[in-house]
């Protein structure tokens, strides 16, 4: 599966950048430094002066990629709901059974990610970090652009009606797909952020199985209600 994914191109909303990062060496930099630097600045104290500064650029060159930080991490955001996606496609892929699909949602949903692709443009392990440590501001501030949160939303909503529907293949006569398949997105990236930085505000302490066994115990499915 991994040369799979290293082979996989992902198509992002034009909305989501000025220019297209992926077409020049410059905003390929652009997006490998951001992950780093927002990784250890944090969004909030993240600027494009100090990414310039990294790039040894100027902020106006920056600019020419992107309106603004948030459109950036909406940018990297969706990048990374994308990845979700493809990893979902691939672990699914002959599956007939819904209920061993939803196994396999869960393992991906639950999964860390890792830097064996050679071919990707960012530090996936950074990116899975600030996507679960920053991206629900990405929900909750209101932007400028109504054009920016279509594009953002269209990746994860991407994501989430695959799963959805995975979800009623395993069971058809489940009334709320959508709202289950975020909340088991939601759920895993919470979980995440939880063993890294409030481990008294999980059960999980970091297990894979742990964690696996959680997100599938939110599906109706009654197999996985206990423990």
């Amino acid at each position: 599966m991994q040369r799979l994914l290293e082979q996989m191109v992902l198509q992002l909303n034009e909305q989501l950048y000025v220019k297209d990062p992926s077409s020049s060496a410059i905003g390929r930099e652009i997006i490998r430094e951001s992950v780093k630097l927002i990784s250890t600045e944090g969004l909030d104290s993240f600027t494009f002066k100090k990414l310039a500064t990294v790039l040894k650029s100027t902020e106006t060159t920056i600019y020419r990629y992107f309106q603004n930080k948030h459109q950036l991490m909406m940018y990297l955001s969706s990048w990374y709901w994308s990845i979700l996606e493809w990893k979902v496609v691939f672990a699914t892929a002959n599956i007939k059974d819904g209920k061993m699909e939803l196994e396999k949602v869960a393992e991906v949903l639950t999964s860390t990610f890792n830097n064996d692709s050679t071919a990707s443009l960012v530090d996936e392990v950074l990116l899975q970090e600030i996507v679960c440590e920053e991206s629900m501001k990405l929900f909750t501030k209101n932007w400028e652009s109504v054009a920016e949160k279509k594009g953002y939303y269209s990746a994860y909503t991407s994501l989430c009606n695959r799963i959805a529907q995975i979800i009623l293949k395993a069971d058809k006569n489940y009334k709320f797909p959508a709202a289950l398949a975020s909340t088991m997105i939601e759920a895993s990236q919470r979980q995440f952020y939880f063993t890294r930085h409030l481990n008294s505000l999980t059960d999980v302490n970091k297990s894979h199985k742990a964690s696996m066994h959680f997100i599938l115990s939110l599906t109706p499915l009654k197999q996985y209600q206990h423990g």
